[in-house]
């Protein structure tokens, strides 16, 4: 009985064949669709970027053909002659094989299966959301290794050395620097290695800070030369920069290890003497990018106090930050970010400096490309600016597009610094009626020093010079 009844489903499994592999395919191409809509960026890659809207609405119509020629088949496959059956079947089957080959490896691929791991990196100094008993933040110090391995770090004062020691041997490693004291230069070792040195910010209202965005390691065309001279300035004591901001796309795809590897490799020559913040970009959030950046940029060790590894406050002294998720467009601000943000700025007062800063930008000039306006953009403007006008937010900070400018709406300075060395945007066609300044085609980064109830604000080119300076006071 059993024998008869497996030759029959043989049989009929043989002659559906092609059908089957239609719908299997179906199945495939649905399961990644959902896959990626799922993940933290693809809704805003769908809405923002053309070219990816096309291949997934490409994906939904292949989705639906295929299901639909499975079951056509089926019904109509044995009232064929036999020509016409076999020419069906041809061209059923080479429909399918797509169906049933690319999605896996298109999975693996984007999930960073393929990318391997991190490998050794340099020592990184992030800032936390935490600040110390001496209202510094405190610092992790942050790192990772090709094998699991156990580690001491020796830190503090040069007269004040204090030892911690990892318990368990692991790949990722976060040592946190805390009760940190202002204007104060700490040392640090890993091992048996070189001796490492930082010096903490003020809290007097004094500040220097470096602020980058859109490096794009791994584009291909980025210019990581360049990327690297201003790194170099930014690291250099003579400069005296206190802190270091790189506001997203980091890498090219955030989903591939090796390019994150090149990243910090570089930004090492000044992440591991300045304390540094890694804000995420739309690039950093590709597809399974999101669990990259959270393990390698923003890991959960370092102390979460906004309940989020993706927006988070910053308070030295009189001076706070408040860093928010704005990827492609608005879709990445979610209720939970918003209700965050409204706190925030309630819960501070009214003649502290209110710095905003993300990736995504507000007011900018631009282009239209691949079906997207490139410029002053609607959702961020009209969810976000009102309540940087009402609670009076000194500066928003952004990247997104790759030139550098800066505007002024209703009080609120916005500064584009996109510019850190991926590709240059086209030059724009469409200019932001709150544009000031607009610079095509340069690469460079933002300097900005706050002094009591002055903010100065320097556009810098790729060899440290001044293209454009703006000061605010409040």
């Amino acid at each position: 009985m059993w024998n008869r009844t497996f030759l029959v489903l043989s049989g009929i499994m043989k002659k559906f064949l092609p059908a089957i592999m239609a719908i299997i395919g179906s199945v495939f191409i649905a399961a990644f669709v959902i896959w990626a809509f799922s993940l933290h960026g693809t809704k805003g890659l769908f809405h923002v970027n053309g070219q990816f809207h096309a291949i997934f609405i490409l994906l939904f119509v292949s989705i639906a053909i295929l299901s639909a020629s499975g079951v056509v088949y089926i019904w109509l496959s044995p009232r064929l002659k036999p020509l016409p059956d076999r020419l069906f079947t041809i061209a059923l089957v080479i429909c399918a094989l797509p169906g049933l080959i690319a999605p896996p490896l298109v999975y693996a691929y984007t999930n960073g299966s393929f990318s391997g791991s991190i490998g050794d990196t340099p020592p990184q100094l992030i800032i936390t959301a935490d600040n110390g008993a001496f209202g510094i933040p405190n610092i992790a110090l942050t790192f990772n290794s090709s094998q699991p391995t156990a580690n001491t770090v020796v830190w503090g004062t040069p007269y004040n050395p204090t030892s911690i020691n990892e318990e368990k041997a692991s790949c990722r490693h976060v040592f946190l620097f805390c009760d940190l004291q202002p204007s104060t230069g700490y040392t640090y070792r890993i091992n048996d290695d070189a001796s490492y040195s930082f010096t903490t910010p003020s809290a007097d209202g004094m500040l220097h800070f470096a602020v980058c965005s859109d490096t794009h390691f791994g584009a291909g065309n980025n210019r990581s030369d360049l990327t690297a001279a201003m790194l170099q300035a930014i690291a250099s004591p003579a400069n005296g920069f206190d802190l270091f901001f790189s506001l997203g796309d980091l890498v090219e795809y955030g989903f591939n290890a090796s390019q994150w590897h090149e990243a910090f490799d570089a930004f090492s020559v000044a992440t591991s003497g300045i304390p540094t913040l890694f804000a995420l970009g739309n690039h950093d959030s590709l597809f399974a990018g999101i669990n990259m950046y959270k393990d390698y940029a923003r890991p959960t060790d370092i102390g979460l106090s906004s309940n989020s590894q993706l927006w988070y406050r910053l308070d030295v002294g009189k001076i706070h930050f408040l860093v928010l998720d704005i990827e492609w467009s608005a879709e990445s601000y979610t209720p939970a970010q918003a209700a965050w943000l409204e706190a925030q700025l309630k819960d501070i007062p009214a003649g502290d400096w209110k710095i905003v800063m993300g990736h995504g930008f507000y007011y900018s000039s631009g282009s239209a490309h691949e079906g997207w306006n490139w410029f002053d953009n609607p959702e961020t403007i009209n969810i976000l600016t009102p309540l940087f006008e009402e609670y009076g937010v000194d500066l928003v900070i952004s990247g997104h597009n790759h030139h550098m400018e800066l505007l002024q709406h209703a009080g609120v300075t916005y500064v584009i610094c996109g510019a850190f060395g991926g590709w240059p945007d086209q030059m724009r066609d469409c200019t932001s009626p709150a544009s000031l300044w607009y610079q095509h085609g340069q690469y460079g980064f933002v300097d900005v020093s706050l002094s009591g109830n002055q903010c100065s604000i320097i556009l810098r080119d790729s060899t440290y010079q001044s293209l454009e300076t703006l000061t605010i006071e409040k």
